[in-house]
């Protein structure tokens, strides 16, 4: 599996210098658009969650603007980091700031994202598929850039890992739901929003669609300003392939798998050397806003950029916690 994310990094560097050889070619007043609807779509997915803690800890404080730097956070770490890595930052912010959670809730309300984001991602996949632009299996292996192409060149060694990754999983959620005593009422409790049917239309999921249209209206821009072809048609096709390449993000942001299926989804819009150029210097410049935004709210939350300390300051106080209740129920 390292070979394949060599050549992800490969691409990435690759992509960076065809960018850099069309970068006297690019339109900055629609990438300073770009830019600016990314942070108004950071701030939809923040009111989209913050609405979901609320409705978890309704008698709790939780403002949009502690919010909103929890998820700049997050995004500037998923920037740098791959697999969902800056999930663990926002968890650790929000729950230093409202008083009396837990990890396991906040954690919880990620959760209540999950319905209209699986189903709006899999109307993208359809779409593409509909479309008849997605390359075929026997063709992903050999596209050094895409990030699952070791999955379909050893499908025996793949069905094995993830049934091996699902079992572990299940096993692990098994045996803390039941072990666990209060396991199963702060899961209860963080998915409080799915539950308030009203609620959830009326509080959490206008702000989902607005960050997913945000992610449309950004990619017409970004072609825009790469003077790429700027249709409806081919924003979706684009951002179809940017949920692609979210879906197992071994590189940075997906950036890998997000070339390679760009070239072949986009084949016959732009030359492909410009559809490169496009699609590394649009992640150039979200991530840019992403880790401006972040890291300023990591230190303006943690006063430092080694927040690490912090989480496993906060886990020994839980495991302090754990073994007082321990104690007071023996």
């Amino acid at each position: 599996m390292l070979l394949p994310l060599a050549f992800s990094f490969h691409a990435i560097f690759h992509g960076v210098r065809v960018f850099l050889d069309h970068l006297a070619d690019v339109n900055w007043s629609y990438l300073g658009i770009v830019a600016f609807l990314q942070v108004v779509k950071i701030g939809c997915a923040a009111r989209a969650w913050q609405n979901s803690i609320v409705a978890s800890y309704p008698s709790k404080r939780s403002s949009f603007p502690m919010v909103f730097g929890a998820v700049c956070a997050s995004t500037a770490v998923g920037s740098i980091v791959p697999a969902h890595g800056g999930d663990a930052v926002r968890v650790v912010i929000v729950k230093r700031r409202v008083p009396g959670s837990t990890y396991t809730t906040i954690a919880s309300t990620l959760l209540v994202r999950a319905p209209v984001d699986s189903l709006i991602a899999f109307s993208f996949f359809l779409f593409l598929l509909w479309q008849g632009v997605l390359p075929g299996h026997a063709l992903l292996p050999h596209r050094p850039a895409f990030d699952f192409s070791w999955f379909f060149g050893h499908p025996k060694e793949t069905i094995i890992i993830v049934g091996m990754i699902a079992l572990v999983l299940t096993a692990l959620a098994l045996w803390a739901w039941v072990t666990i005593r209060e396991f199963k009422q702060r899961v209860r409790q963080g998915v409080n929003g799915l539950f308030d049917w009203r609620y959830y239309l009326r509080r959490i999921v206008p702000w989902q669609a607005a960050d997913w249209v945000l992610r449309v209206v950004i990619v017409f821009f970004a072609l825009l300003a790469f003077h790429m072809p700027a249709t409806l048609h081919n924003s979706l096709l684009a951002q179809g392939t940017s949920s692609l390449s979210a879906l197992l993000p071994i590189s940075p942001s997906g950036i890998g798998t997000e070339q390679a299926l760009l070239v072949t989804v986009l084949h016959g819009v732009a030359p492909g050397t410009l559809i490169v150029a496009y699609s590394v210097g649009t992640k150039l410049i979200t991530s840019l806003v992403n880790i401006v935004l972040g890291f300023g709210a990591i230190l303006f939350f943690f006063h430092t950029f080694h927040f690490r300390r912090y989480v496993t300051e906060e886990q020994d106080r839980s495991t302090v916690g754990v073994k007082k209740a321990k104690q007071h129920h023996s």
